[in-house]
């Protein structure tokens, strides 16, 4: 009965938690760094799956989705060691959106606008 318990209590604040990452992502996206579009552009580097998450905190996991090493994406905000972006299958053309950690990640040059700069 015990173990049954603690069982739920840890469902009930992995649930209660799962709530707060819908508001972690808000926070972030507006106190976070934003990226300039022309800066955009970053590979993904290093061994392994780069998870996704829905918010920059490792309890947001985005259960079985991922980006393998080698592929590009596109950077919005950085927040603590994480980074916002946008990634693009290049065999479906589907869009995904999350975070990531940001030392996974390469600027590759290829950003999506033109610098501001005049």
């Amino acid at each position: 009965m015990k173990s049954i318990l603690i069982l739920l209590a840890l469902f009930n604040s992995a649930r209660a938690f799962a709530g707060n990452c819908e508001h972690l992502d808000n926070d972030a996206k507006v106190s976070g760094a934003h990226i300039p579009a022309h800066l955009s552009g970053n590979t993904v580097i290093g061994k392994g799956r780069l998870q996704l998450y829905s918010a920059p905190n490792l309890n947001c996991k985005l259960a079985g989705t991922f980006i393998l090493s080698g592929e590009n994406i596109d950077a919005y905000v950085e927040y603590k060691n994480f980074t916002s972006i946008l990634y693009i299958n290049p065999q479906t053309s589907k869009e995904t959106m999350g975070w990531v950690i940001s030392e996974r990640l390469k600027p590759n040059g290829q950003g999506i606008g033109h610098s501001e700069k005049l």
